[in-house]
């Protein structure tokens, strides 16, 4: 753990470097994925005191940490809350115990809401929980009990819903090896379809905006770090298998530790300026307010509707896309087919 610390500060100390300029500014810190609770939480404090050494943290800058439900007590959040974290994020993945337990969750449902009640205790008034619809072991009735459970006993500011996905057996996860092998059994698709409306329909009653496909919030609590992936502004990734965007290149770190350490990047930048119009066009639909065509030609030079008029057209007719008054937008149903849209689309 000590040589990743040191090894994850000399990479911050490059790419500060390769900015050119004096602490360049940042307006965020995201801490995560993965699991940055895991490490002590004097390590966290000096990563960040790193991050104000090499770069001007401005005073209102957005600072998350994702933290798991069992690495939370009072003394390890009141030195997150000290050192600047004012954003957390709690992976709770779902409030079923029968959902939780064969998958080797270090906590059960009551532990999970404890855990959020210490983090307000400590100061933080900016919580977000992730649930994840389709877990094995999860019903729609055991799943929306879980987001009324949510939104009764932790009140958090945020909240996302991820579709469970197993498709990329790349990944091999435990889970990824049970569903390929037959041993575990995930709900019908309908079954999950469900749950994701049933969640939205909660959530939005509740007073949250749905302003992303699988992201809630209360009013100004959206996320202002996950904003800049959906509206390709620059963003800069430490660590292994970081990804940046910076001064319009993209690259990414390795996930292997010691070419990680050495120093080593790749370069994916879109050469194609019609590819890279794409791509920001369908990272920006995942918003449910949509695409201001006549804002998004004047960035990228191109107008989307008329590029990819065949396909807009096609996406209409079927339903999952409107465009209406300067705007492109999904509907309700290419919410839930999104995939679909973006492969129409790139």
């Amino acid at each position: 753990m000590g040589k990743f610390l040191a090894d994850l500060e000399r990479d911050m100390e490059r790419e500060a470097s390769r900015l050119g300029s004096e602490r360049p500014s940042l307006d965020t810190i995201y801490l995560g994925g993965g699991t940055p609770s895991h490490l002590p939480a004097e390590d966290i404090a000096g990563l960040l005191k790193k991050c104000g050494d090499l770069f001007q943290v401005e005073p209102e800058a957005e600072i998350t940490m994702e933290a798991n439900p069992e690495d939370i007590a009072p003394d390890r959040a009141g030195v997150w809350r000290a050192a600047g974290v004012n954003r957390m994020s709690l992976g709770l993945q779902s409030l079923n115990d029968s959902a939780l337990a064969p998958r080797g969750r270090a906590y059960t449902s009551g532990q999970a809401i404890e855990a959020a009640r210490m983090a307000r205790n400590a100061g933080f008034g900016n919580l977000g929980v992730d649930l994840i619809a389709g877990l094995p072991g999860e019903t729609v009735g055991s799943f929306l009990s879980g987001v009324e459970r949510v939104v009764q006993e932790i009140s958090p500011e945020h909240v996302s819903v991820y579709l469970l996905e197993t498709a990329d057996v790349g990944l091999m996860t435990p889970l990824t090896r049970a569903v390929a092998t037959g041993r575990t059994a995930l709900p019908a698709e309908e079954e999950t379809v469900e749950m994701y409306v049933g969640a939205r329909d909660r959530l939005k009653g509740s007073g949250y905006r749905h302003y992303e496909i699988s992201n809630f919030a209360r009013p100004g609590h959206e996320s202002r770090h996950n904003l800049k992936y959906w509206t390709s502004r620059p963003y800069l990734g430490v660590g292994p298998s970081a990804h940046s965007l910076v001064a319009g290149r993209r690259y990414e770190k390795p996930a292997d530790m010691p070419r990680w350490a050495s120093g080593a990047r790749s370069d994916y930048t879109l050469d194609v300026a019609q590819a890279r119009l794409r791509e920001a066009l369908v990272l920006q639909l995942r918003l449910l307010e949509g695409v201001d065509l006549t804002r998004f030609s004047d960035q990228w030079g191109a107008d989307p509707a008329q590029l990819l008029s065949r396909q807009i057209q096609q996406l209409e007719a079927d339903g999952l896309l409107v465009h209406s008054r300067g705007r492109l937008a999904l509907t309700d149903r290419g919410l839930l087919l999104s995939n679909e849209v973006f492969g129409a689309l790139t």
